[in-house]
């Protein structure tokens, strides 16, 4: 990947003008994180305002550290579900997941709870700050196997759309079902559902086994790309959303 020379000078000015790119670094193991922190000071066009171990940490600190990018582990648990809370709680946060797996489902997962771009784990550490850059500036480049991937998706929903009407009637879910659903929608396996909704496992592939049916889908990313396309938020909503992202 080139680098995009009119951002990369645009970085350089802003930095010697005291503006460069802000960052907080958020990644549970402590090392890690201390070693990141200490690499990326090292680039002029950057500067590292703050390293938490925890999103939830970074929410609290979040109005006083006034970073213009968080660097968030995407191998945190319930990666995407906890940026969800943290976006319902601190909706300005510029989150970008980084050492998360290139794969259609695992981006577009990410894309939907919010965050504004990705770094994938097998981007070079001498790459990040570029990355940085761009993704701050609007610009994420993928592999071309995501970005096919994307493009079907999105021409699916376009051949759908002049029969949405007709298709729009709901089946009957029940109370568990449409919360599976959902947390299906925010990356969750099975047994983080379980845990979610404190039932058995077996439970558990139970409700998705008959929403897959209800559905008349086969792969749980089909969930998620159904919920996009014919939700209706008052049917499909859980009864209760977590009040922090400790919940």
């Amino acid at each position: 990947m080139e680098p995009n020379v009119a951002v990369l000078d645009q970085a350089v000015a802003d930095t010697r003008s005291g503006r460069g790119l802000r960052i907080l670094v958020v990644w549970a193991v402590r090392f890690t994180r201390e070693s990141l922190a200490e690499i990326l000071e090292r680039d002029p066009l950057v500067a590292v305002v703050g390293q938490c171990a925890s999103l939830s940490e970074a929410v609290a600190l979040s109005s006083s550290l006034k970073a213009d990018v968080i660097l968030l582990d995407g191998r945190i648990p319930d990666g995407p579900a906890t940026v969800r809370r943290a976006l319902d709680i601190a909706p300005d946060l510029r989150i970008i997941a980084c050492s998360v797996r290139e794969t259609e489902e695992d981006i577009i997962a990410w894309a939907e709870v919010g965050v504004i771009g990705y770094i994938p784990r097998t981007a070079a550490l001498a790459d990040f700050v570029r990355l940085m850059i761009d993704i701050h500036n609007g610009e994420q480049m993928s592999s071309g196997r995501v970005v096919t991937g994307l493009l079907r998706r999105i021409a699916m929903a376009a051949r759908r759309r002049p029969n949405r009407d007709a298709a729009l009637l709901l089946p009957a879910l029940t109370k568990r079902e449409r919360e599976a659903a959902e947390l299906i929608r925010s990356g969750l396996s099975d047994k983080e559902i379980a845990r979610q909704l404190n039932i058995s496992l077996a439970t558990t592939k139970s409700h998705v086994h008959n929403l897959l049916g209800k559905l008349n889908v086969q792969r749980r990313s089909q969930v998620a790309e159904w919920l996009r396309e014919y939700e209706r938020p008052p049917a499909l909503a859980p009864a209760a959303a977590p009040a922090s992202l400790n919940a």
